[in-house]
């Protein structure tokens, strides 16, 4: 099992390799998710949160914590805290993000996400705002990393390969779960070597 310095050297070494493809062009709208890894317990864990069932976009689907770029913002990383700090109560400080993910398009609302990683060695209780947020899920990094497959539900919506991760009853799909397998695939290829 890789500890907390192995995997945040892991990950910091990949991502800062990673070529950002960011791609937007009218009317696509940029958005920030945190992809938030923590040791509060003696295992990596990963959170998310499942989004209120009364919102207009993705209601009721697991997601990261984020939203949308504001004219307040200075970079898309302020957009990833801001919205965690709002959403589920935490603070992450920006020196603390190991950088970003590839970017990814949600297939109905015309979002580009930025996936921003952050790994934390312990995190207090989230606070969630309720209209947003219905509760946060706090799940074994590896044992949902490991639950990856097909999603054959979605796949007439993209040309792409679609996927999809289970946690309990909830099914993760979409946006959020192209982030996780974008992790998978960044955890595993070190995985071997770390």
């Amino acid at each position: 099992m890789l500890n907390k310095e192995d995997l945040n050297f892991s990950l910091r070494q990949i991502l800062s390799q990673w070529p950002s493809q960011l791609t937007s062009s009218p009317p696509l709208r940029m958005a920030a998710v945190l992809v938030i890894i923590h040791y509060t317990q003696s295992s990596p864990r990963i959170l998310l949160t499942k989004r209120n069932s009364t919102l207009k976009t993705h209601k009721g689907e697991i997601a990261f914590p984020g939203g949308a770029f504001s004219k307040q913002d200075k970079s898309l990383c302020d957009t990833a805290t801001r919205e965690t700090r709002e959403e589920i109560g935490l603070i992450i400080e920006q020196k603390d993000i190991l950088g970003s993910l590839q970017s990814v398009r949600t297939l109905t609302s015309n979002f580009v996400i930025i996936p921003f990683v952050t790994i934390q060695e312990r995190i207090l209780e989230p606070q969630i705002l309720i209209n947003e947020v219905q509760e946060v899920i706090d799940a074994p990094l590896f044992d949902l990393l490991d639950t990856e497959k097909i999603d054959l539900e979605h796949q007439a919506m993209s040309t792409k390969s679609l996927y999809e991760f289970t946690y309990g009853n909830e099914v993760i799909w979409g946006a959020t779960a192209r982030i996780l397998k974008e992790l998978h695939d960044c955890l595993y290829a070190k995985r071997d070597f770390c």
